[in-house]
Formats: C-alpha cells, structure tokens, sequence
C-alpha cells in the first residue's frame, strides 16, 4: 500500500517575520491571516467562525499546526 503524500500549503505569500513567535488565524483555504496576537485565547477570541486554521509561527517562519 502506498502512502499518499500531502503537500502542504506554502505560507510565505502571506506570512512574513511581523508574524515569528505569533499565533495566527488563517483562511481554511490558507490565502487571508484573519488574526495575529502573542496569545491563542486573543486569536481565538479575534475570528469566532468554526471554520479557521490556527497555529503558531516559529522563529525560522516555519509553523506548528494546532487542531481545535
């Protein structure tokens, strides 16, 4: 059985270094940052649609995924 590879989506159109270290809500077709805050909660609280991305930028403006 072969393993099905999924790209993911490339970020740096709308991410950039104003972002490192930030939680952001996205786009659930990852083109708009709906929020940006030092906080998850502030995030959260920012875009209350079910329908969003949220994760935290790393320094080297790589992410980590969250699922809420």
């Amino acid at each position: 059985m072969k393993d099905k590879i999924i790209k993911g989506p490339n970020l740096n159109k709308i991410l950039n270094k104003s972002h490192q270290n930030k939680w952001v809500a996205l786009s659930t077709d990852y083109k708009k940052v709906l929020a940006v805050s030092a906080n998850l909660s502030s995030v959260l609280k920012a875009v209350p649609q079910k329908k969003k991305v949220i994760m935290k930028v790393l320094p080297n403006l790589s992410y980590a995924p969250s699922v809420f």
